[in-house]
């Protein structure tokens, strides 16, 4: 076995006395909140696919809460019943494209179409195959277990175990 020496301790990690809480960098809310106000594009031409999907799914779920919201307010004035559905839809959807291209999550969705270009996807004709397979499987292992039950159901009558006549539904006493 190796000797042990006592007398030097680990190497403890030093502060930089000057360093504020958290780097220096701003907050991460602060950071988010800011990048509402900006017009420009993060990395415009990477994740190009991930991000219009994410904006788009996002969009169905604004339009949708949207829609809910006009109909909710059905009794209000034509101005009322129109602008605020309005309002809404245009600072949310300003809200969705920037969400996408706020810089953590832009490269979240950058790195994850750059994974999904790497998986090998099956080709449609083994998709049918594996889809027939899989579903004949199924078809034939619910014959066999119904085969299976009702040889039981027959075999336990026949020898007095199971006294059921039919007449009754699941759970209720048979006559």
């Amino acid at each position: 076995m190796g000797k042990v020496k006592d007398d030097v301790s680990a190497a403890k990690p030093t502060k930089n006395p000057k360093a504020k809480p958290g780097g220096g960098q701003p907050r991460m809310f602060t950071r988010f909140f800011l990048n509402f106000l900006e017009t420009s594009l993060y990395k415009p031409m990477q994740g190009w696919y991930a991000r219009l999907y994410t904006a788009i799914g996002l969009g169905v779920v604004l339009v949708s809460g949207v829609y809910l919201l006009w109909q909710s307010i059905m009794e209000y004035e034509v101005t009322a019943r129109l602008g605020i559905p309005a309002a809404v839809l245009l600072i949310l959807g300003w809200a969705i494209f920037r969400i996408v291209h706020f810089p953590p999550f832009a490269e979240f969705l950058i790195a994850t179409e750059a994974e999904m270009n790497k998986v090998s996807w099956t080709s449609k004709e083994d998709l049918y195959r594996s889809t027939t397979v899989v579903l004949a499987t199924v078809v034939l292992m619910a014959v066999f277990l119904f085969m299976v039950d009702w040889l039981w159901l027959f075999i336990l009558r026949n020898i007095g175990v199971l006294q059921f006549t039919g007449g009754g539904s699941f759970g209720s006493p048979a006559g």
